[in-house]
């Protein structure tokens, strides 16, 4: 088996930085929220700091995953397949379903290959990690695992997949897949048709592992994905509302009414803070009884994800009556 390195970027390190960098915003945000929390406030001050403080630690968990995708990155091959690595994520190439070879430069058919990045990647390329989908119109669909930019990736076509690679030596790999081809053609020539002979495997596959392959069936369903960001962002909804209105509610405020429409619970504004934070809670507690269930019955895991956005429903609309009979 042949190992090829990929292409090594003067930035690698800048994925080992920025998690850091995270982290210690991400401290120093909960001292200011802890500041504010022991004055027995909340404003919309303290939700965008928490809001803040939470998208920091997720980006410091991106940022560890993609360090750990592009140190993992790699090419194998053998007699049979070519294997990409990246992270948890490895694409079985079955060397007898590559179609063509292009290097950066090369022409496919009278045009050189072009490819658009797809999604975030395509608007904020990240130097040095070129991890993502694009479409190209000399051939089709490519999946990237690359270090480079798309002008200075090795292009290995495939039948339903083009995948963009950089290598630390195109010029060798190149030669080495196209000396594979080289053989293939020989053996086609020298051995006579044999309808008996089992045909071989030509699909490229990938598989999952670790984190990869943790959330992926998940996060690909899409209306599973849906229903679970219309959970969160309703929760976040609900946050900003009550930071708007805190400050205006009384020190002494109706929190639940008996079936004659009187008052029997009054409390501090601090509780009315526990909806959302209720609602958070059954939003989590649902994805994850979600994604257990994902693999065995995917009609529960809707339903949980849906039970989670009609929690948030009805935890908001508790919000708001009171709040409105309060103001």
């Amino acid at each position: 088996m042949s190992y090829w390195r990929p292409h090594t970027s003067p930035i690698r390190f800048l994925f080992a930085i920025l998690p850091l960098l995270c982290i210690g915003g991400a401290i120093w945000l909960w001292g200011l929220l802890s500041a504010r929390s022991a004055q027995n406030r909340f404003d919309t001050a303290v939700f965008l700091l928490g809001l803040t403080f939470f998208l920091l630690l997720a980006l410091a968990g991106l940022f560890v995953y993609m360090a750990w995708c592009q140190s993992s990155m790699s090419y194998r091959t053998s007699a049979t397949q070519l294997i990409i690595r990246c992270g948890g994520v490895r694409h079985i190439v079955p060397l007898d379903a590559v179609k063509a070879v292009y290097g950066h430069g090369d022409l496919a058919g009278d045009k050189a290959v072009t490819v658009r990045q797809a999604g975030l990647a395509g608007l904020v390329p990240l130097p040095g990690y070129y991890v993502g989908s694009g479409e190209s119109p000399q051939i089709g669909r490519v999946a990237m695992v690359s270090t480079r930019p798309t002008s200075r990736q090795v292009f290995v076509v495939t039948p339903r997949v083009t995948f963009g690679l950089s290598p630390q030596d195109p010029a060798g790999f190149l030669r080495h897949l196209q000396k594979k081809d080289d053989l293939d053609e020989l053996d086609m020539l020298d051995e006579p048709d044999a309808p008996d002979t089992p045909a071989r495997v030509t699909v490229v596959h990938t598989e999952l592992s670790g984190p990869s392959g943790c959330a992926s069936a998940l996060w690909a369903d899409l209306p599973a994905r849906t229903l679970l960001l219309v959970g969160l962002g309703l929760n976040a909804l609900l946050f900003l509302y009550l930071s708007f209105v805190y400050a205006d509610l009384p020190q002494l405020l109706p929190l639940h009414w008996n079936a004659q429409a009187q008052v029997d619970r009054i409390g501090d504004p601090t509780e009315l803070l526990r909806l959302p934070v209720f609602a958070l809670g059954v939003w989590w507690i649902n994805a994850v009884v979600g994604w257990l269930a994902l693999r065995r019955e995917r009609a529960a895991t809707l339903f949980l994800l849906a039970g989670a956005v009609a929690a948030q429903i009805v935890f908001a609309a508790g919000a708001l009556s009171i709040v409105g009979r309060a103001i």
